[in-house]
């Protein structure tokens, strides 16, 4: 009995040293950027049968009886909990503020193309402009299409061009909003203008001016600042037409007069030849103007938007909520080029631990999932900021203390049952 008593108690000191390492590792990764803590799990050994299942003569049940062999470490298990986000100023430093992890492969042709999740998000972009790792890995993602949606295919690398360009484009629609006051007498006028961009990038004026012709009506001349209009020709350097209102202050209908040399095909305002002809296929302005409105009190009319702008460099870049890279540029265009994508397991225990803050998946974790931060999953990410461990010191040193008592008193279990096997090799003497 001394003897079982002997393994029971190198079982402890076994199991509560790994106690002690787990929560040693705890305490010095309490400032490793996204560190998840550990936890060690026992579990205890297949007991000895003293007495099996059975029955006495007087039909009593007997219960089972077994004495314990001692303890084992069962699993480490990893306490995936959020940890608080600490600001950085860095953009390229990265937060997952939820469930996932960021994804990150070896370059192409790497010894092992596996890829690799973290939640450590101290990014930097490299001399090829492609976000990495701090130790080289590419971030990966998916390009963004022009209508700003992810192209979710194959996994791209996270990337830009810091010489970039915004190219220039020609304004082909501008819209006009705001009030025409139903107070105004007939014939009076309001004149607004706006800066409107030709396929060069060029900016010019555009003139919009309305007279009041009768009740509910109003005339509108499309023209340049030299009183030209953009796409007029021959005596026809004009563009005009009419604007008619409903009682309740809503457009009812508008029109444009024959002294335009080309027809217009919108029924919200006019379209205007950028090139001065009604040559077919050529650019075209179209001025909607369906959101004007006429009530009382004030003329409020302006320019609300335009769709051209002059060519731009790259100033600044940053990355969205849903882990959108986002260029701007000095034209005030901005552009989303690539969307980080964000992994996931069903059992994120199941993990395999490969250092460097880094896992990899496993048949105990189940398949990487990818999604999209905000949209497929409810994780959002954060920029200019870390993830800091999730370990609470205070708790550490106490488990410390416990785990440093409970070996002790398992190194005590060897000294009593050393002292009984020195006493009955003394029943001889």
């Amino acid at each position: 009995m001394s003897l079982q008593s002997l393994s029971i108690g190198v079982s402890g000191l076994r199991s509560h040293q790994t106690r002690l390492d787990t929560v040693s590792n705890n305490i010095a990764n309490s400032s490793t950027t996204a560190f998840k803590r550990q936890r060690a799990v026992f579990s205890e050994e297949l007991g000895q049968a003293i007495l099996g299942v059975g029955r006495t003569a007087g039909g009593s049940a007997i219960n089972p009886s077994k004495v314990g062999r001692g303890v084992s470490v069962a699993s480490i298990d990893r306490n995936f909990s959020q940890g608080s986000l600490n600001d950085t100023g860095i953009k390229t430093d990265l937060a997952l503020n939820g469930d996932g992890f960021f994804v990150a492969s070896p370059k192409s042709g790497a010894a092992s193309d596996q890829r690799r999740l973290t939640r450590a998000g101290n990014f930097t972009f490299n001399q090829n402009g492609e976000l990495v790792t701090a130790n080289g890995l590419n971030v990966k993602g998916w390009e963004v299409g022009e209508d700003g949606s992810a192209n979710t295919g194959e996994l791209k690398n996270i990337r830009f061009d810091p010489n970039a360009q915004s190219a220039a484009k020609v304004t082909t629609k501008a819209e006009v909003g705001g009030n025409l006051s139903a107070d105004a007498e007939v014939g009076d006028t309001s004149e607004i203008s706006s800066v409107i961009y030709d396929e060069q990038g060029k900016a010019q004026n555009v003139v919009l001016n309305f007279n009041k012709t009768a009740d509910n009506e109003w005339e509108y001349t499309v023209k340049d600042p030299d009183g030209s209009v953009l796409g007029g020709n021959g005596a026809n350097n004009v563009a005009r037409g009419s604007i008619e209102f409903s009682k309740d202050g809503s457009v009812k209908s508008i029109g444009v007069n024959n002294g335009v040399a080309f027809p217009s095909s919108d029924p919200n305002g006019v379209s205007l030849p950028w090139n001065g002809s009604a040559v077919e296929g050529s650019e075209r302005l179209k001025i909607d103007l369906s959101s004007l409105t006429q009530y009382s009190g004030s003329t409020t009319t302006k320019f609300q938007s335009q769709n051209g702008n002059s060519s731009g460099k790259l100033s600044d870049f940053q990355f969205t909520p849903e882990g959108k890279l986002q260029l701007n540029y000095t034209n005030g265009v901005q552009k989303e080029t690539h969307q980080l994508a964000i992994g996931d397991v069903n059992n994120p225990n199941g993990l395999e631990q490969q250092g460097e803050n880094f896992f990899t998946t496993t048949g105990a974790s189940g398949d990487l999932q990818l999604g999209r931060a905000g949209r497929d999953l409810q994780t959002s990410v954060v920029s200019g900021a870390l993830e800091s461990s999730n370990v609470d010191l205070a708790k550490e040193f106490s488990d410390l203390i416990k785990a440093q008592r409970s070996y002790q008193a398992s190194s005590q279990i060897i000294t009593t049952a050393d002292e009984v096997l020195n006493q009955t090799v003394q029943l001889k003497r």
